[in-house]
């Protein structure tokens, strides 16, 4: 029964961060976009936002928080961020 529940949870959780997201934009501090994904509330969650860090042979360090995704959505919700500036420089709510 708690497997059921765990998933529930999850996909709630993924489900509100999807809509969200919908609030955060370009240009936002970083610590604007984390209140507005309710990050400071993560202590709560189990299912909460991780910072990621990709590495590309012809570019330079990508930096972004990555939260959990949708059932059955390709991709999750992103919010890519200069690392120097903190500032949001893209923004991928679900696809």
């Amino acid at each position: 029964m708690w497997g059921i529940y765990d998933f529930l949870k999850a996909h709630n959780d993924a489900s509100q961060y999807l809509s969200l997201c919908k609030n955060v934009e370009v240009g936002m501090t970083l610590e604007e976009a984390k209140k507005v994904m309710g990050d400071y509330e993560s202590y709560r969650r189990r299912n909460r936002s991780e910072i990621w860090t990709s590495f590309n042979n012809s570019e330079e360090k990508t930096y972004y928080l990555t939260y959990p995704v949708v059932l059955f959505a390709s991709t999750g919700t992103e919010i890519y961020f200069d690392l120097d500036t903190q500032v949001v420089t893209k923004v991928i709510c679900g696809e």
